[in-house]
């Protein structure tokens, strides 16, 4: 059922989803705001049920008028685009089929400073960490529910998160730093996304889960109650993305390789951050299983 209703959202009514003559005046409204965590590489994973086409249709479901993704501004639409996560590029390429704003509101540190950090990070705070996360591993590997997206989204892991940042990481500086900064990450996302709000009825932010705590932290201090909502989809076994996306991610890959080659010309922090992680084969991974 969800596959045949995504399929009509995506070719008969691409511009019926929102008719303008439902919008209300929202000038002195304050928007509704919603937070949908990702999973990466892992929405192309079957045993998931919470594939990148479950993530649109979650999101197609709330009916934004904007979608804040992972990607920073200065890499949108850049040779850089295909070091974030896959799911930004397609979101953003989805935007004009459904009808809603994709605005680019992550930041990230500098690789330099993140690894030096990383090479001094505390023992004290690894083991306290990694004790939280097998905690966390062991809660999804016993779980029962029927998608990656209800365990992930359960009020329980949000708040096992929010510890894991909050309390382990975050007093420490520099376990805090080599995590990228993490407060002020989430700090400059949601600055980002509320720059760009305009007149938006529905805001739904779309970043890693682990971010959500923090987001929505940030977003009350800033004078939003973000909602973190239940799954509205039906979990499909469907992964094939539209070829409009195929050739976004393809162009991606081709653009991380060049900068890992040297053959285009690249900062120096971005060739490290694209040396030191696995963006490139985790981008082909997405476009073979995707196709």
């Amino acid at each position: 059922m969800i596959k045949k209703i995504l399929l009509s959202i995506l070719t008969v009514l691409p511009t019926s989803i929102f008719p303008q003559e439902m919008k209300l005046d929202t000038s002195n409204t304050k928007p509704i705001v919603y937070l949908v965590g990702s999973i990466h590489h892992m929405h192309f994973d079957p045993e998931s049920h919470y594939s990148i086409i479950d993530l649109l249709a979650q999101i197609s479901a709330l009916r934004p008028d904007l979608v804040c993704g992972e990607i920073t501004p200065e890499a949108f639409n850049q040779p850089m685009e295909g070091y974030f996560p896959p799911e930004a590029a397609f979101l953003a390429e989805m935007a004009s089929e459904l009808n809603y704003r994709f605005v680019p509101a992550d930041w990230r540190l500098d690789y330099a400073t993140q690894a030096k950090a990383d090479s001094e990070y505390p023992t004290s705070v690894k083991k306290a960490r990694s004790a939280l996360l097998n905690k966390i591993q062991a809660t999804i590997k016993a779980s029962d529910k029927q998608s990656m997206y209800d365990i992930l989204h359960d009020s329980s892991m949000i708040t096992n998160l929010d510890s894991l940042y909050e309390k382990i990481i975050g007093p420490n500086a520099l376990a805090e730093i080599a995590s990228g900064s993490w407060a002020e990450r989430n700090r400059r996302a949601v600055e980002n996304g509320l720059a760009a709000a305009g007149n938006a009825r529905i805001i739904v932010f779309v970043f890693g889960i682990d971010h959500l705590p923090g987001l929505q932290r940030q977003l009350k201090l800033a004078g939003f109650e973000a909602q973190i909502p239940d799954r509205l989809f039906a979990p499909d076994s469907v992964l094939k993305v539209p070829n409009a996306v195929l050739e976004r991610w393809k162009r991606n890959l081709d653009h991380l390789i060049l900068i890992r080659d040297r053959k285009i010309p690249a900062t120096y922090d971005c060739y490290q951050k694209v040396i030191q992680s696995k963006r490139i084969a985790d981008l082909e991974e997405a476009i073979r299983i995707s196709q």
